[in-house]
């Protein structure tokens, strides 16, 4: 199967113009063939991980709807309140459509109906992040990990969010509530909403990896060093974008940097793009190479959601960067 660049290079007519241009007009012409993918992927409950999946789930929903955010469409407003419906009467967010307990990805769907200026849901939904964090945050968990199980490097009153409730903190979930909470208030924060990010942020640097970059948990386990990912490492950094410049970031922006160069795995690239961008270092050798990827490797909803919003952030806006 052709790639998208390809695809549209075969409907692309000459004319006049630098290079710069037809490729300003090729790039234009893939994203249009991925939103054009995305649409024929929608369910009427919302966006399944994969194009034959008849179940809606969070994730892909929230992708979806950012990377046709500024398509004037119906199905972006059958996609908002699809979201809308899914949410739990708690506030929170389930990972599957038809699950009834919410999930660390709360703070995306915060995040998506921020961008998309949909603020209906949002208020419970931050009363949602507020009140949820990290099994670690209880006494007694605090004293376990300070006392008998020392097989893992943390200080358990640095607090993040978990995947599931009552499960321990981790990175993507704690960087999501942080985009979310850092989104729906920029200016004016309540002592709560303050001191909850203070804990998110404190949660984050605590977790790194010795050498830079983020694992999914913890930096380290049995007294042995994680190696970071790609993805979570990215997503951590769009998090913490606009906190104190220090080394364990710069050390992990310039790991992300040179990862990306031989990365193949569209996800963790798209990801890469979109933190590259939030720091204003170039991207576009690495949207080149996205833009080369066949359909076949975007069978994701999820990643071809992602790919789209990579490759139009530079010109339409990065939905994950921080405004500081």
């Amino acid at each position: 199967m052709q790639s998208p660049l390809e695809a549209a290079s075969c409907l692309a007519q000459p004319f006049d113009g630098t290079r710069i241009l037809l490729y300003n007009r090729l790039s234009a012409m893939v994203t249009e063939t991925l939103r054009e993918e995305l649409l024929r992927r929608q369910l009427a409950d919302g966006w399944g991980y994969r194009s034959d999946c008849g179940q809606a789930a969070l994730e892909p929903t929230c992708l979806a709807l950012l990377a046709l955010r500024l398509q004037n469409i119906p199905a972006g407003t059958y996609g908002i309140e699809a979201l809308q419906r899914l949410q739990n009467p708690d506030g929170g967010w389930p990972a599957f459509n038809g699950d009834r307990e919410a999930c660390g990805l709360t703070g995306l769907a915060v995040l998506t109906l921020n961008t998309l200026g949909q603020p209906n849901g949002i208020e419970p939904s931050i009363e949602w992040l507020l009140r949820s964090r990290g099994r670690e945050a209880h006494w007694l968990w605090k004293w376990k990990f300070r006392t008998t199980d020392t097989r893992v490097r943390f200080d358990p009153g640095k607090f993040g969010w978990p995947w599931q409730p009552d499960t321990a903190s981790w990175v993507v979930p704690t960087a999501f509530s942080l985009l979310a909470l850092k989104q729906s208030f920029p200016d004016c924060r309540s002592a709560r909403v303050r001191d909850r990010i203070r804990l998110g942020v404190a949660m984050l640097f605590d977790r790194a990896c010795p050498q830079g970059g983020w694992n999914a948990g913890n930096g380290v386990v049995y007294g042995v060093a994680m190696r970071p990912h790609l993805d979570a490492t990215a997503i951590a950094l769009l998090a913490l974008r606009g906190e104190r410049h220090n080394d364990l970031m710069a050390r992990s922006l310039a790991w992300l940097r040179d990862q990306a160069q031989v990365c193949a795995a569209p996800w963790s690239l798209a990801w890469c793009v979109l933190t590259m961008d939030a720091y204003e270092l170039p991207t576009g050798w690495a949207q080149e190479r996205l833009e080369a990827m066949s359909l076949d490797e975007l069978d994701d909803t999820a990643t071809l959601a992602i790919v789209t919003i990579a490759l139009d952030c530079t010109t339409h806006g990065n939905p994950f960067e921080v405004l500081t």
